[in-house]
């Protein structure tokens, strides 16, 4: 079954991707909706497959995808706004990275949270990053990421830069310190104080700060349900 990637706007030129999917403490998800709003970027486009789950979501009476792209100053968000099991989340990887790579992006991004069991003694999650080859290293001077040194890295965050590395994408997995299972929107701050650095324009972190509470509260129900998927469909992340 394919995955079907639409675009309705014009195509933006030497890109940066991020690519953003539930996982540990919503991380992505929070830090991707924040830079959304922050940067004003516009829903662009739509992806679907019969392999998702048979969920959509409803605005004003009205059938949504529940995966989306957003654009803007020159950066392409996708977001998925469900959890998805691993088959169809690799392929939905797969499919993004095929249309990225045809636009010869800058650089391509997937961002995460990893479970940290002390994290509440964590006034500032650390912030990690594995590149996909030594020229990606090169294109994110000045990311305030601290740098793997040697070891292991698996699961989705291991699968995304192989695949980028296979297709010539620069790519880098952002991942840092966070609840398991709980919406951590101060470790979504961090992730988005490393990479504002690459991304060429300031992004004011205030509002989400501010919000964190609310924030929690709303995603309260999208972080049972990707731990749910996780248990059912597990795709574990080893640092080691």
């Amino acid at each position: 079954m394919s995955v079907e990637i639409v675009e309705r706007a014009p195509e933006i030129k030497d890109p940066i991707l991020i690519l953003a999917v539930p996982g540990a403490g919503l991380v992505g998800i929070i830090a991707a909706d924040h830079l959304i709003k922050a940067a004003k970027l516009e829903e662009i486009g739509k992806i679907d497959s019969p392999l998702f789950p048979p969920v959509i979501g409803v605005r004003d009476g009205v059938a949504m995808n529940t995966v989306k792209i957003y654009g803007g100053k020159g950066l392409y968000v996708v977001k998925a706004e469900v959890p998805l099991p691993v088959d169809p989340l690799l392929k939905l990887t797969v499919a993004v990275l095929d249309w990225v790579a045809r636009k010869r992006p800058r650089l391509a991004m997937v961002i995460g949270g990893i479970p940290e069991e002390d994290r509440i003694k964590l006034d500032k999650p650390k912030v990690m990053a594995v590149f996909s080859s030594e020229e990606a290293k090169s294109l994110a001077q000045g990311m305030g990421a601290e740098l793997m040194s040697e070891g292991y890295l698996s699961g989705y965050a291991a699968f995304f830069l192989r695949e980028a590395g296979r297709r010539g994408v620069p790519a880098v997995a952002i991942m840092v310190q966070s609840f398991a299972a709980y919406p951590d929107p101060g470790a979504a701050a961090e992730v988005l104080r490393a990479v504002e650095p690459v991304l060429g324009f300031d992004v004011d972190i205030s509002q989400l700060e501010a919000e964190s509470e609310t924030i929690r509260l709303k995603l309260k129900e999208l972080m049972a349900k990707t731990v749910e998927t996780a248990r059912e469909s597990p795709a574990p992340m080893y640092i080691g």
